[in-house]
């Protein structure tokens, strides 16, 4: 809470009556709990944090590519983003036992060019090194489930692939100018925006 200024007590040449109304707003935002769609909370250090009130009623938040629903028939997910492209589908025909959702993804040199989900009835093998080129088709899960229930949700955030140098092997000729080694590449995953 700040306290009034009195006339011609005020430490400043601040016009009292001026400064009392701002006082006065700034009081009474510290007391009030926001109305008309308007949150106000206090933080630890005393700031204040205005921000449009929180609509919780039966609204529920996902994360990118949790999984939403699973039933017999259908798994959905949440939409999530693959550098920057958004999933073409976001449900595929459930099966009978353990499934493995997966995001198909289609690449060149230049990044990723589309993203597919898919349902595997088996783990999918990692993603493969490729010797002076990059592999432009691999799959990678994002959760595991059953015939009616979320087993494991492994990916809950937006996606980003970079080509990376898996490693090198020194050639056994070398001409004059060229490059020792043969590079094996493959794509590196961090989190995305």
């Amino acid at each position: 809470m700040i306290e009034r200024l009195t006339r011609n007590e005020a430490p400043s040449l601040l016009d009292t009556e001026k400064a009392n109304e701002l006082i006065d707003a700034i009081n009474g935002l510290y007391n009030s709990r926001g109305a008309g769609g308007i949150s106000v909370n206090q933080n630890g250090d005393g700031s204040l944090l205005i921000a449009p009130a929180k609509q919780l009623d039966g609204i529920i938040k996902y994360n990118p590519f949790e999984v939403i629903s699973v039933n017999d028939d259908v798994v959905r997910i949440n939409a999530g983003l693959v550098n920057g492209l958004i999933v073409q589908n976001l449900s595929v025909n459930n099966g009978s036992g353990t499934s493995y959702l997966c995001l198909e993804i289609d690449a060149d040199s230049d990044g990723v060019t589309s993203v597919k989900l898919v349902r595997e009835s088996s783990a999918p093998d990692g993603i493969e090194f490729v010797e002076n080129g990059v592999n432009t088709s691999f799959k990678y899960v994002i959760a595991v489930v059953g015939e009616n229930e979320l087993i494991s949700q492994i990916v809950n955030h937006n996606l980003y692939f970079s080509v990376d140098i898996a490693y090198e092997i020194p050639k056994r000729s070398v001409d004059l100018g060229e490059y020792p080694n043969d590079i094996y590449y493959t794509w590196k995953q961090t989190a995305g925006g």
